[in-house]
Protein backbone atom coordinates (compact mmCIF):
# COMPACT_ATOMS: atom_id res chain seq x y z
CA UNK A 1 0.00 0.00 0.00
CA UNK A 2 0.93 3.36 -0.64
CA UNK A 3 0.68 6.38 1.80
CA UNK A 4 -0.50 9.85 1.56
CA UNK A 5 2.66 11.15 2.78
CA UNK A 6 5.35 8.92 0.40
CA UNK A 7 3.35 10.10 -2.35
CA UNK A 8 3.68 13.69 -1.41
CA UNK A 9 7.54 13.42 -0.91
CA UNK A 10 8.10 12.41 -3.79
CA UNK A 11 11.15 13.32 -5.75
CA UNK A 12 12.36 13.47 -9.14
CA UNK A 13 16.25 12.81 -9.99
CA UNK A 14 17.96 15.58 -11.93
CA UNK A 15 21.94 15.14 -11.44
CA UNK A 16 24.16 13.84 -8.68
CA UNK A 17 22.54 14.91 -5.74
CA UNK A 18 20.16 17.61 -7.35
CA UNK A 19 16.25 16.62 -7.11
CA UNK A 20 13.34 18.36 -7.89
CA UNK A 21 9.46 18.28 -6.02
CA UNK A 22 6.27 19.79 -5.56
CA UNK A 23 4.33 21.42 -2.78
CA UNK A 24 1.23 19.84 -1.65
CA UNK A 25 -1.92 21.72 -1.07
CA UNK A 26 -2.90 19.03 1.37
CA UNK A 27 -0.08 19.46 3.65
CA UNK A 28 -0.53 23.35 3.50
CA UNK A 29 -0.48 25.52 6.93
CA UNK A 30 -1.78 29.01 7.00
CA UNK A 31 0.97 30.62 4.72
CA UNK A 32 2.88 27.79 2.83
CA UNK A 33 3.59 24.37 3.56
CA UNK A 34 3.58 22.53 7.20
CA UNK A 35 7.11 22.69 8.95
CA UNK A 36 6.69 19.34 9.68
CA UNK A 37 6.48 18.19 5.76
CA UNK A 38 9.49 20.37 4.70
CA UNK A 39 11.18 18.78 7.62
CA UNK A 40 10.46 14.92 6.33
CA UNK A 41 11.18 16.20 2.64
CA UNK A 42 14.64 17.31 3.38
CA UNK A 43 15.33 14.38 4.97
CA UNK A 44 13.90 11.95 2.36
CA UNK A 45 16.37 13.74 0.28
CA UNK A 46 19.54 13.06 2.00
CA UNK A 47 18.12 9.46 2.27
CA UNK A 48 17.04 8.82 -0.81
CA UNK A 49 18.95 6.60 -3.34
CA UNK A 50 21.87 7.43 -0.99
CA UNK A 51 24.04 4.82 0.48
CA UNK A 52 24.25 5.77 4.05
CA UNK A 53 26.13 2.85 5.73
CA UNK A 54 23.37 1.68 7.08
CA UNK A 55 23.34 4.26 9.14
CA UNK A 56 20.10 5.79 11.27
CA UNK A 57 19.25 9.57 11.82
CA UNK A 58 20.54 10.72 15.20
CA UNK A 59 19.79 14.66 14.87
CA UNK A 60 18.20 17.08 12.61
CA UNK A 61 18.29 20.74 12.58
CA UNK A 62 15.69 22.70 10.01
CA UNK A 63 15.86 26.51 9.60
CA UNK A 64 12.85 27.92 8.12
CA UNK A 65 14.04 31.27 5.92
CA UNK A 66 10.68 31.38 3.71
CA UNK A 67 7.80 29.74 2.90
CA UNK A 68 7.76 28.20 -1.34
CA UNK A 69 5.18 28.91 -2.99
CA UNK A 70 2.43 26.04 -4.47
CA UNK A 71 4.65 24.29 -7.77
CA UNK A 72 7.95 22.71 -8.23
CA UNK A 73 10.93 22.86 -5.76
CA UNK A 74 14.49 22.10 -6.07
CA UNK A 75 16.16 20.12 -3.03
CA UNK A 76 20.21 19.68 -3.29
CA UNK A 77 22.14 17.69 -0.79
CA UNK A 78 26.02 17.18 -0.09
CA UNK A 79 27.70 15.46 3.01
CA UNK A 80 30.04 17.56 5.17
CA UNK A 81 31.91 14.61 6.10
CA UNK A 82 31.36 10.94 6.52
CA UNK A 83 33.22 8.97 9.22
CA UNK A 84 33.19 5.11 10.40
CA UNK A 85 30.46 5.73 13.14
CA UNK A 86 28.64 8.91 11.79
CA UNK A 87 28.37 11.03 8.46
CA UNK A 88 27.20 14.88 8.64
CA UNK A 89 25.00 16.13 5.82
CA UNK A 90 23.44 19.06 4.58
CA UNK A 91 20.14 19.43 2.52
CA UNK A 92 18.27 22.82 0.78
CA UNK A 93 15.09 23.45 -0.69
CA UNK A 94 15.12 26.32 -3.25
CA UNK A 95 12.42 27.68 -5.47
CA UNK A 96 12.62 26.69 -9.18
CA UNK A 97 14.13 30.31 -9.50
CA UNK A 98 16.57 29.25 -7.14
CA UNK A 99 15.56 31.49 -4.35
CA UNK A 100 16.38 29.68 -0.88
CA UNK A 101 13.17 28.45 1.27
CA UNK A 102 14.98 26.29 3.82
CA UNK A 103 18.34 24.38 4.97
CA UNK A 104 18.73 21.24 6.78
CA UNK A 105 21.71 19.57 8.92
CA UNK A 106 21.03 15.87 9.46
CA UNK A 107 23.64 13.91 11.15
CA UNK A 108 23.44 10.02 10.77
CA UNK A 109 25.01 7.41 13.09
CA UNK A 110 25.93 3.43 13.60
CA UNK A 111 23.29 2.23 16.07
CA UNK A 112 25.08 0.17 18.78
CA UNK A 113 25.11 -1.62 22.02
CA UNK A 114 25.79 0.62 25.16
CA UNK A 115 24.62 1.77 28.42
CA UNK A 116 20.86 3.30 28.61
CA UNK A 117 20.00 5.81 31.02
CA UNK A 118 16.99 8.23 30.96
CA UNK A 119 15.59 10.62 33.79
CA UNK A 120 12.48 11.10 31.53
CA UNK A 121 9.14 9.79 32.02
CA UNK A 122 5.77 9.97 30.29
CA UNK A 123 3.21 11.79 32.24
CA UNK A 124 0.50 9.74 33.47
CA UNK A 125 -2.23 10.10 30.46
CA UNK A 126 -5.22 7.84 29.41
CA UNK A 127 -5.39 5.54 26.76
CA UNK A 128 -5.65 7.18 23.34
CA UNK A 129 -8.48 4.70 22.91
CA UNK A 130 -10.35 6.52 25.67
CA UNK A 131 -10.46 9.61 24.66
CA UNK A 132 -12.29 11.69 21.35
CA UNK A 133 -10.76 12.02 17.85
CA UNK A 134 -10.56 15.51 17.39
CA UNK A 135 -12.35 17.38 14.66
CA UNK A 136 -10.00 18.29 12.96
CA UNK A 137 -12.12 19.41 9.76
CA UNK A 138 -12.89 22.58 11.82
CA UNK A 139 -9.42 23.64 11.74
CA UNK A 140 -8.06 25.98 9.13
CA UNK A 141 -4.79 24.28 8.56
CA UNK A 142 -4.98 21.33 5.72
CA UNK A 143 -2.00 18.94 7.22
CA UNK A 144 -3.96 18.32 10.49
CA UNK A 145 -6.52 16.51 8.14
CA UNK A 146 -3.83 13.78 7.69
CA UNK A 147 -3.57 13.07 11.48
CA UNK A 148 -6.08 11.19 13.94
CA UNK A 149 -5.38 13.39 17.01
CA UNK A 150 -6.65 12.77 20.34
CA UNK A 151 -6.24 15.92 23.01
CA UNK A 152 -5.73 14.70 26.88
CA UNK A 153 -5.01 18.39 27.68
CA UNK A 154 -4.28 21.48 26.18
CA UNK A 155 -7.60 21.59 23.92
CA UNK A 156 -7.60 24.17 20.97
CA UNK A 157 -9.76 27.28 22.30
CA UNK A 158 -9.14 27.07 25.79
CA UNK A 159 -6.98 29.62 27.76
CA UNK A 160 -4.15 27.62 29.29
CA UNK A 161 -1.70 29.75 30.74
CA UNK A 162 1.28 27.47 30.94
CA UNK A 163 0.81 26.43 27.08
CA UNK A 164 1.22 22.26 28.12
CA UNK A 165 -0.03 19.84 25.94
CA UNK A 166 -0.50 16.16 25.71
CA UNK A 167 -1.90 14.82 22.76
CA UNK A 168 -1.97 11.07 21.14
CA UNK A 169 -1.14 11.38 17.54
CA UNK A 170 -0.93 9.05 14.48
CA UNK A 171 -1.10 9.27 10.72
CA UNK A 172 -4.37 8.98 9.50
CA UNK A 173 -4.23 7.08 6.65
CA UNK A 174 -2.47 3.68 8.86
CA UNK A 175 1.23 4.44 7.50
CA UNK A 176 3.30 2.88 10.00
CA UNK A 177 5.88 5.03 11.76
CA UNK A 178 9.44 5.40 10.56
CA UNK A 179 11.89 8.27 11.13
CA UNK A 180 10.32 10.22 7.55
CA UNK A 181 6.85 9.92 9.47
CA UNK A 182 8.26 10.66 12.69
CA UNK A 183 9.98 13.99 11.52
CA UNK A 184 6.47 15.35 10.34
CA UNK A 185 5.02 14.04 13.60
CA UNK A 186 7.58 16.38 15.42
CA UNK A 187 6.10 19.44 13.84
CA UNK A 188 2.60 18.43 14.87
CA UNK A 189 2.24 20.45 18.45
CA UNK A 190 -0.09 23.05 17.90
CA UNK A 191 1.63 26.72 18.78
CA UNK A 192 2.11 27.38 22.42
CA UNK A 193 1.02 30.93 21.66
CA UNK A 194 -2.53 29.40 20.57
CA UNK A 195 -3.09 27.42 23.81
CA UNK A 196 -1.59 30.10 25.96
CA UNK A 197 -4.01 33.07 25.10
CA UNK A 198 -7.01 30.90 23.92
CA UNK A 199 -7.12 31.83 20.19
CA UNK A 200 -4.73 32.29 16.85
CA UNK A 201 -2.12 34.78 16.27
CA UNK A 202 0.22 35.16 13.17
CA UNK A 203 3.23 32.92 14.16
CA UNK A 204 6.02 31.41 12.12
CA UNK A 205 8.73 28.56 13.21
CA UNK A 206 12.47 29.93 12.37
CA UNK A 207 14.05 26.96 13.60
CA UNK A 208 13.61 23.34 14.69
CA UNK A 209 15.63 20.32 16.14
CA UNK A 210 14.49 16.99 16.30
CA UNK A 211 16.90 14.54 18.27
CA UNK A 212 15.69 10.59 17.80
CA UNK A 213 16.15 8.58 20.17
CA UNK A 214 14.50 5.38 18.49
CA UNK A 215 16.60 2.89 16.31
CA UNK A 216 14.45 1.91 12.50
CA UNK A 217 13.98 -1.08 14.56
CA UNK A 218 11.72 0.26 17.45
CA UNK A 219 9.45 2.78 15.15
CA UNK A 220 8.80 -0.29 13.26
CA UNK A 221 7.28 -2.36 16.18
CA UNK A 222 5.27 0.79 16.96
CA UNK A 223 3.88 0.64 13.55
CA UNK A 224 1.11 2.76 13.00
CA UNK A 225 0.18 2.95 17.06
CA UNK A 226 -0.69 6.29 18.61
CA UNK A 227 2.25 7.90 20.47
CA UNK A 228 2.27 10.97 22.74
CA UNK A 229 3.18 14.48 22.28
CA UNK A 230 4.23 16.03 25.49
CA UNK A 231 4.58 19.47 24.79
CA UNK A 232 5.34 23.14 26.41
CA UNK A 233 6.59 26.45 26.45
CA UNK A 234 9.72 27.81 28.95
CA UNK A 235 9.49 31.30 27.91
CA UNK A 236 8.27 33.89 25.37
CA UNK A 237 9.44 37.44 24.87
CA UNK A 238 10.70 40.29 22.56
CA UNK A 239 8.48 38.19 19.35
CA UNK A 240 9.95 34.83 19.92
CA UNK A 241 8.94 31.72 21.94
CA UNK A 242 10.42 28.01 22.24
CA UNK A 243 8.61 25.33 22.05
CA UNK A 244 9.69 21.93 23.71
CA UNK A 245 8.36 18.26 22.91
CA UNK A 246 8.65 14.43 23.90
CA UNK A 247 7.77 11.95 21.64
CA UNK A 248 6.34 8.89 23.65
CA UNK A 249 5.52 5.31 22.56
CA UNK A 250 2.25 3.35 24.31
CA UNK A 251 4.88 1.98 26.42
CA UNK A 252 6.39 4.97 28.01
CA UNK A 253 9.50 4.63 25.89
CA UNK A 254 11.34 7.82 24.90
CA UNK A 255 11.11 7.98 20.72
CA UNK A 256 12.02 11.75 19.71
CA UNK A 257 12.47 15.08 21.59
CA UNK A 258 12.27 18.35 19.61
CA UNK A 259 12.37 22.21 20.21
CA UNK A 260 11.62 25.07 18.16
CA UNK A 261 12.24 29.33 18.14
CA UNK A 262 9.13 30.78 16.73
CA UNK A 263 8.50 34.24 15.70
CA UNK A 264 5.48 36.16 16.38
CA UNK A 265 3.79 38.93 16.60
CA UNK A 266 1.06 38.80 19.21
CA UNK A 267 1.15 42.77 21.32
CA UNK A 268 0.68 43.10 25.08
Amino acid sequence: MTFYLDESLRLTKQGDDVFTAKTDSKYWNLIGPYGGWIAALLMKTILEDNDVNGFEPVALTVDFMKAPAEGPIVVKRSCDRAGRTMSFWRADMETADGKPCARAMLTLAAQRETLDFSQSRMSEVPPAESIAIMDTQILPIKWARLYETRVALGQMGATNPDSRSLVWIREADGRPLDHISLTAICDSPFPRLFLATGRPSNISTVSMTTFFHASRAELGEIGNAPILADSHCERSTGGFYDQHARFFAADGRLLAASQQMVWYDRPI
